[in-house]
């Protein structure tokens, strides 16, 4: 039985008005009507006697008063219980990422997480788009820090936290000086995809590309270091974030493409779980940090 039909029965006793128990609980007043006609319906009774003064409990339902009132009450002291060992029982926040992210981020984020939160420990997984989603919906992480793709996110809450600028990865014989590199300009070019789902990203920037125009692109199973060390010895063209170039050994040509395009960074987690403690909190330091870097 659903105790919010019970509790909202119960508030248009105490207030003898179907309006003004929807006007207090937030709903409709044909959204409380609907509400109290399935309880009635679900229990087979009549619960609640309407006139043109308002409503009051009709006597069966002055029978089922105290058990009525004695669900809600175990229902809010179920919630309240349970919300306690949650907070008590996470001592450690599982926490997806990319390494572009770990390493240039997530020090920081950890650092002020260490200092809010000092109970709570943390571990870091990384792994590819898909599998990260995948490990939040299952609870095998808490939450990751994710680019944004719609059609993963069917149960998951959405923190946004920053655009990350996807750029064209070329030989180091590019001119920078020729400005932004058109996307037509990877038209027959041999284009290093790089692994772990980052496809997801890139393959919607040539959405407007005729076929025939398209990069000949090579799946790789090749980690963003390498990549980039393949472009800049002429092996290939690709794109990459400015995250990931951040810190790069290596010297391609960094470019800005032509539109511009960007990967969404944020942080996902479990609808049902978005509100417990230590996940707030590392949001809240993850947000906090950022707008200082």
């Amino acid at each position: 039985m659903d105790t919010k039909k019970v509790s909202a029965l119960l508030t248009a006793v105490n207030r003898g008005s179907l309006s003004a128990a929807a006007e207090e609980l937030g709903y409709t007043q044909s959204g409380l009507t609907h509400m109290m006609n399935a309880l009635e319906d679900e229990l087979g009774l009549t619960l609640l006697i309407r006139n043109k003064a308002g409503v009051q409990i009709s006597p069966v339902g002055r029978e089922l008063l105290a058990d009525l009132e004695a669900l809600v009450d175990a229902a809010d002291r179920l919630e309240k219980n349970a919300a306690t060992l949650r907070d008590r029982t996470c001592k450690t926040i599982r926490i997806g990422s990319y390494s572009s992210v770990a390493r240039n981020w997530l020090p920081a984020i950890l650092a002020e997480y260490k200092f809010t939160s000092p109970d709570t420990s943390t571990s870091l997984s990384m792994q590819n788009i898909t599998e990260q989603y995948s490990a939040v919906k299952s609870g095998m992480l808490d939450c990751a820090i994710v680019s944004y793709q719609p059609e993963l996110m069917a149960g998951l809450n959405w923190t946004p936290l920053r655009d990350d600028e996807l750029v064209a990865i070329l030989p180091g014989t590019y001119s920078l000086e020729d400005g932004p590199f058109p996307v037509e300009y990877f038209s027959g070019m041999e284009f290093l995809m790089p692994s772990g789902g980052f496809d997801m990203d890139i393959l919607p920037i040539f959405q407007n590309i005729p076929a025939k125009q398209s990069p000949d692109f090579r799946y790789t199973n090749m980690e963003d270091a390498a990549i980039i060390s393949m472009v800049a010895h002429g092996l290939g063209v690709s794109i990459l974030s400015r995250l990931i170039m951040q810190d790069s050994k290596d010297h391609p040509a960094v470019v800005s493409l032509d539109p511009p395009a960007y990967r969404k960074l944020g942080i996902i987690v479990k609808d049902k779980r978005q509100n417990e403690k230590a996940i707030r909190s590392f949001i809240s330091c993850a947000r906090n940090t950022l707008k200082n870097l």
